[in-house]
């Protein structure tokens, strides 16, 4: 990388250096945002971390059923209200949130009686994909049947690649039948990796993403299917200042936007009576606190000081980009690898109706419930996950044979290892070993439960 012009006569001026080196530093953080491109994702399946979460709150396990509505109906039928709320949102998230990047004033919520594009108004107010999916239906948990027709797959999602829902049942809904509120819930759970947070930026192709004010996106990978919504499922509050100061992208982050988004939607639809969109925000909003619990939603490069993250960006930039893309690999095998064991134990799990397993009962909601403050997003929720990264970094290693954690020229994801994983882990690691293992991401779990059950008690204060 040639010197800027400035720098070209160092010596003799100590200033002069410091800034110089400070020009080439930050041109170094650049390289860092592709840490993120492997991390979109935090846990596969939202239904396997959320159903015994909800399941064991009995201030929605015990309720009636809820009457089933169109997100259009539940619009028109509360325009002027939720005109009026996404406005005072608007002023209160440019005011208090750590980052937010406003909303163009002619995508406002406007009252205007159409029901033909009512959707559509709402979709670009909130500044979601307007191709994403609202469709009326119900997740299943791995090991259950559902009675009624069935919905596909391509219905709920917008992606090519359907994942996880290739394998579980799916069942339409129609407006005005009744459904149990835990369901709506933890289907809904599942909602916003199936596409709400695709295509947002300006350098993402999309027509909305050049209208909804974002910016080019801030870190991730634009080219890969899901690599848009990093930013939008993953929040940094707790890096070194260095990092901050020379790669201020770290910042660009809002899923505090989308929690906050949600949960006063949701207040609002259980003040009007509409239970049914009441539960569906909630478990759209709590989808966003899980992904937190996943320590790899919370910190670029787990397990790296400043100066090592630093450094690598530095040599990528001087053209020795291997150390980084080593990086990358590294950190995207020990995501992946977390996510699917614990996708694999619980969906066992689920399927014996085993639900004394240590990672179903670590979701169990204990009394009393902690309060929630807009507050605690970033100072309890993402912090507890942050304090835990290079631990389960730890234990990921300690865990898994080295070629599937440890060695940089592997592909995790070519090794065809799903089947066989827990069997792998036990061979390595032992019996202790795996055990282990389990407690780890059952504390993870629990955070969770603990995080997810206050924000979901702090919503249902505004039911009547």
């Amino acid at each position: 990388m040639p010197l800027p012009d400035e720098c070209s006569n160092l010596y003799g001026s100590p200033i002069k250096f410091w800034m110089c080196n400070m020009k080439i530093i930050t041109k170094c953080l650049g390289p860092i945002a592709l840490f993120c491109s492997a991390q979109v994702c935090a846990w596969s399946n939202h239904t396997l971390v959320s159903h015994q979460l909800i399941q064991s709150m009995p201030q929605v396990a015990s309720v009636a059923p809820v009457k089933v509505e169109s997100l259009a109906e539940f619009l028109l039928a509360n325009e002027t209200a939720v005109a009026q709320l996404l406005a005072e949102d608007e002023v209160w998230m440019a005011q208090n949130l750590w980052h937010y990047s406003p909303r163009p004033d002619n995508l406002a919520f406007t009252v205007t009686g159409n029901s033909q594009d009512v959707v559509e108004r709402f979709v670009k107010a909130i500044r979601v994909n307007p191709n994403a999916k609202f469709a009326l239906y119900i997740q299943g948990m791995p090991g259950t049947d559902l009675i009624g027709a069935p919905r596909l797959p391509e219905d709920i999602s917008v992606f090519q690649d359907h994942g996880h829902l290739n394998h579980l049942p799916l069942q339409a809904l129609t407006s005005g039948e009744l459904v149990s509120a835990v369901d709506v819930v933890v289907s809904a759970n599942d909602e916003p990796d199936h596409g709400h947070d695709i295509g947002l930026f300006t350098d993402s192709g999309t027509d909305h993403g050049q209208e909804y004010g974002f910016g080019e996106q801030p870190f991730g990978n634009p080219n890969l299917e899901y690599g848009s919504q990093a930013p939008f499922h993953m929040g940094f509050y707790h890096e070194s200042p260095v990092l901050y100061a020379l790669g201020g992208f770290l910042k660009e982050t809002y899923p505090q936007m989308r929690i906050h988004q949600y949960k006063r939607l949701a207040e609002l639809a259980f003040a009007k009576g509409h239970d049914y969109w009441g539960y569906r925000f909630m478990g759209w909003g709590l989808h966003y606190i899980g992904d937190f619990s996943n320590p790899y939603h919370v910190t670029p490069v787990p397990g790296n000081s400043t100066l090592s993250t630093i450094w690598v960006g530095l040599l990528s930039t001087l053209g020795f980009p291997q150390a980084q893309q080593d990086a990358v690999q590294l950190v995207s095998n020990r995501h992946t690898v977390l996510e699917d064991f614990q996708s694999v134990v619980m969906t066992k799990a689920y399927e014996a109706n085993n639900l004394q397993h240590p990672m179903i009962s670590a979701l169990t909601v204990e009394q009393p419930i902690a309060p929630y403050a807009e507050s605690d997003v970033i100072d309890k929720f993402a912090r507890a996950s942050m304090d835990k990264a290079d631990y389960v970094g730890e234990i990921l290693m300690a865990s898994f044979p080295r070629e599937y954690v440890q060695d940089e020229t592997v592909e995790y994801s070519n090794l065809d290892a799903l089947e066989t994983l827990e069997q792998t882990v036990h061979q390595h690691a032992g019996e202790d070993g795996f055990n282990q293992l389990e407690a780890t991401i059952s504390g993870l779990l629990s955070d969770f439960s603990i995080h997810g059950s206050a924000y979901v008690a702090d919503i249902l204060r505004a039911k009547p």
